[in-house]
């Protein structure tokens, strides 16, 4: 598994993609390498761990927390008047005192930490 060394980078490239959902736990997410492409992402809860597929190159190649993801569960939380941090270790994120979530895939050992607040 392969997680992304800049998380606050790909935040921010993330606020730029168009998320729609398409399923009960699927949606669609616009690239932004490729405007006629799009890309699903899968979104399942388990306590307080967020499982997440996306069908991305970077994905493909055992990826967690693409921009494609990030988009998702960020479009996700605005439904709820929440939004969402990104970290790369547990102690910077247990420092922000916020609700705390893991993102890992199915089978990960490791993952990134999202905070969340209100808007």
């Amino acid at each position: 598994m392969v997680i992304p060394s800049h998380i606050k980078n790909l935040q921010d490239k993330s606020r730029d993609l168009t998320v729609k959902r398409v399923g009960k736990f699927s949606y669609r997410v616009d690239s932004l390498s490729n405007p006629k492409n799009n890309h699903t992402v899968t979104v399942s809860f388990d306590d307080r761990t967020v499982n997440a597929d996306c069908t991305c190159e970077w994905a493909n190649f055992q990826g967690i927390a693409c921009s494609h993801v990030l988009a998702t569960l960020e479009y996700m939380a605005s439904l709820k008047g929440r939004t969402l941090s990104f970290w790369g270790d547990e102690d910077s994120a247990r420092r922000q005192k916020h609700r705390l979530f893991r993102l890992t895939d199915e089978e990960a050992q490791r993952g990134i930490w999202i905070t969340s607040r209100s808007a």
